[in-house]
């Protein structure tokens, strides 16, 4: 309603009563907004209008330019108020909802993201026919970002809100239909699809040689424009390089990782003047971000680098770690809590990235004012200041262009070019970095959303703790251990359940699995950099209450919801990891990790039983479930065996050597090249002769194709260890072996090809008679 007092804004609304940053900015728009909840669906129920649910977050670019145009434009938020009970989602607040109407879109127009403006049915009728279906919520149309009039190939926001309400007036049984129609739809892609199916190495297999075939070899990442950090994809890696069988496979692994890793931190999605990253990078190249900074970004990857730096020494992935954590602890932690904020705005006065970006005069100005005029050549040159400005408000072409940051060489070559260590080239890159910070500080700063979310606190409490651990800072793992001891103290309900958000002195919403999961990896975390702190008691309580909240007796495995939400039509299972890691796959390794540390029974079960229950969409898609797939590896090496007998019910329990092969089928018709991998599994206590065993006396690991004139077959074969029988020694594959194979098109293909392997198992005392057989795939040529 409009305020009286004209020192006031003109229109309040009910957001003005919420805590969420995202919902306080739309708390003056003329549109008579609600928050989530039964008091908005009753309305609803009274007037027999459909809901307008609008989802969003406080530092969303298009959200913004949305609300300029439309939300604050009087004549439509009549339009809307009339025909419509409005709703704002801060998406972050209920990942739930938005995972269902996002869900929803997808399905509705190929492609998704925010705003994302989704029409629901209301709940029904008191006096509804028996029989008839209506479920309550559910979309029936929806989008993203829609201009002010008709644009860009998209319809204008006035008509589209004016033509959904009339198909409600005049084509309601149809629009129920339809609800009902994408309801069912959503059900099926957020619920487990799959039956059980056996899985193994080959799995892990398929999903390295997935990621090594998207690798971007020129400037990392995986996939082209826009480019994500997917830490997810650099975990799995590390954690698969030790296995994966072939020195090709390990050295295109080590070279995935450490050519991504170098220029994400290079690039200008990385800040190179106050560190942390951005949320993704618009170009191949990694040089013009999307400007906002998230939280759980760079609580990720604050843990991937001190890893990477951990495991191969490099001072440059020390320096991104450190920095990661500096650049939180200075600009996203509340100072009386500990607690970490939520996110940083991409724009400044509607402007993407002002305050981060420079023209060279600016540099050239702030450093000679500092007293470090000798660095303006080393800054023009490190940071492409000496080449074309590469950055254009694409919204805004008559700005001047300016500069993103980018470092154009690594440390090393920079220090190797001026003839200096590359110890001297940081130091001087870090007082240009300080002088330009200091400049920046002054300037107008992006909006911060200073909300407290459990579940993204528990992925940077981690982050700091690993780097902590690596980097031997101890304040790094007290900051962590405050902002947990936050969490666990003040974001609890009255029955001591926990919540997933905290701002201004309230704590509000039930915590997801999400928040009990990352919290636990967190926790888990911090143990590992100091084991006597009691934080692994801490993890297993979380863990027992997730179980007691989200566990599935039925299939094993956890709901992301509790099973009193009475405001989504349907309980969901995130399986498949984004921006963050899937909820599932984060329990799992949380299981595997506290398994370790205990030494208890019940961890195991649990995680067996979870990954039981995925292992059919873990089997068709494991680059997807890339988390999932490390937990996977994890548990081949905790207990083969059973991980050996999921989805093998059927199996000849009498059989020594397991096949599997990374794809079911090959379709070589329109490709010159495909690459596959094998996996053999032993029963324990036997092994697999190498293909070059070192002993005539025994049969060799072999491929061969089977009427496969035209194509030709090159396998990587690992070299196998040694092991000494009878006085004699060969080598061998102890339990398993993974075989990366390439088969190429070299002339017509004539005939029906089939994959075949030789193998001999042995034991301590004997080999078993040699085995030919068929590999698992089918090969397809016509």
């Amino acid at each position: 309603m409009p305020a009286q007092d004209s020192g006031q804004p003109k229109h309040t609304n009910r957001l003005a009563q919420e805590t969420s940053p995202y919902l306080l900015q739309h708390a003056h728009n003329p549109v008579d907004w609600w928050a989530w909840g039964p008091e908005a669906f009753a309305e609803a129920r009274r007037r027999q209008v459909p809901i307008l649910v609008s989802i969003g977050y406080s530092t969303c670019y298009w959200c913004h330019v949305m609300e300029r145009e439309s939300f604050e434009n009087e004549e439509t938020a009549r339009l809307m108020n009339e025909r419509f009970v409005c709703i704002k989602v801060d998406r972050e607040e209920r990942p739930d909802v938005d995972d269902l109407y996002m869900t929803a879109v997808v399905a509705m127009t190929g492609q998704g993201g925010w705003p994302m403006n989704v029409f629901l049915t209301p709940p029904p009728p008191a006096d509804l026919p028996e029989g008839e279906r209506w479920t309550a919520l559910a979309p029936f149309w929806g989008g993203t970002y829609f201009p002010p009039q008709d644009a860009m190939g998209r319809p204008g926001w006035p008509r589209v809100v004016e033509s959904l309400s009339e198909a409600w007036k005049t084509q309601r049984a149809d629009v129920i239909e339809q609800s009902n129609r994408l309801a069912d739809a959503v059900r099926e892609q957020l619920s487990l699809q799959s039956d059980a199916a056996p899985i193994g190495p080959g799995d892990v297999s398929a999903a390295v040689v997935t990621l090594l075939r998207i690798f971007d070899r020129t400037h990392g990442g995986f996939g082209q424009a826009p480019k994500f950090p997917q830490p997810v994809f650099l975990e799995l890696l590390m954690a698969s390089r030790d296995s994966v069988s072939g020195t090709d496979t390990r050295q295109r692994v080590d070279e995935a990782l450490s050519l991504t890793l170098d220029r994400m931190a290079m690039g200008g999605m990385y800040d190179q003047v106050g560190g942390g990253f951005h949320r993704y990078s618009t170009d191949a190249q990694w040089t013009v971000p999307h400007f906002e900074k998230m939280l759980y970004d760079n609580g990720q990857l604050a843990e991937v680098y001190a890893r990477a730096a951990e495991s191969t020494g490099d001072a440059y992935y020390r320096r991104i770690a450190d920095e990661i954590c500096a650049y939180v602890l200075r600009e996203m932690t509340d100072e009386k809590t500990g607690a970490f904020y939520s996110a940083q705005d991409a724009e400044v006065n509607h402007r993407e990235g002002l305050n981060y970006l420079w023209t060279p005069d600016q540099v050239r100005e702030v450093l000679t004012q500092a007293g470090e005029s000798e660095l303006v050549d080393l800054a023009m040159r490190a940071y492409g200041l000496d080449q074309p400005a590469n950055f254009r408000d694409p919204h805004h072409p008559e700005d001047e262009p300016r500069h993103v940051l980018t470092l154009t060489m690594h440390p090393e070559p920079l220090a190797r070019a001026m003839n200096v260590s590359v110890e001297q080239v940081l130091e001087r890159l870090d007082r240009i970095d300080a002088a330009l910070l200091r400049v920046r500080q002054t300037r107008e700063q992006p909006g911060t959303d200073d909300k407290t979310i459990a579940g993204w606190n528990g992925l940077m409490i981690a982050g700091l703790a690993e780097s902590s651990r690596v980097l031997d800072k101890p304040e790094y793992r007290e900051a962590a251990a405050r902002a947990w001891t936050f969490i666990n103290t003040n974001m609890r309900d009255e029955s001591g359940s926990l919540l997933r958000t905290w701002r201004v002195g309230r704590a509000a919403i039930p915590a997801f699995c999400e928040d009990y999961a990352l919290l636990t990896r967190g926790l888990l975390a911090l143990h590992r950099c100091n084991p006597k702190a009691g934080y692994a008691g801490a993890a297993a309580s979380l863990m027992d209450e997730a179980r007691g909240l989200f566990w599935d007796a039925d299939r094993g495995g956890w709901f992301d919801t509790r099973e009193d939400r009475t405001d989504i039509f349907f309980r969901a299972r995130s399986l498949h990891d984004g921006a963050l890691p899937g909820a599932t796959s984060v329990m799992l390794n949380n299981l595997i990790d506290l398994h370790e540390i205990t030494g208890e029974q019940r961890w195991l079960d649990d995680a067996i039983a979870a990954l039981t229950a995925i292992s059919g969409d873990l089997h068709q898609n494991p680059t997807a479930m890339a988390n999932s797939t490390r937990a996977l590896l994890g548990l081949l090496d905790v207990d083969p065996q059973r991980v050996h007998h999921i989805g093998r019910d059927g199996v000849d329990p009498n059989r020594i050597v397991d096949l599997t092969a990374s794809v079911d089928e090959i379709d070589l018709t329109g490709e010159m090249s495909f690459e596959l991998a094998v996996t053999l599994m032993a029963r324990r206590g036997y092994h697999v002769n190498a293909a070059d065993p070192g002993n005539d006396q025994v049969v060799p690991l072999s491929f061969e194709l089977r009427d496969g004139a035209g194509l030709a077959l090159a396998p990587a074969y690992p070299a196998g260890a040694e092991f000494g029988v009878g006085g004699e020694t060969v080598r061998v594959y102890e339990h398993s072996v993974t075989v990366p194979i390439l088969i190429r098109r070299v002339g017509e293909v004539t005939g029906e090809p089939v994959l075949l392997v030789t193998y001999q198992a042995c034991n301590d005392t004997s080999c078993l008679a040699p085995v030919t057989e068929e590999v698992p795939v089918k090969l397809k040529v016509r």
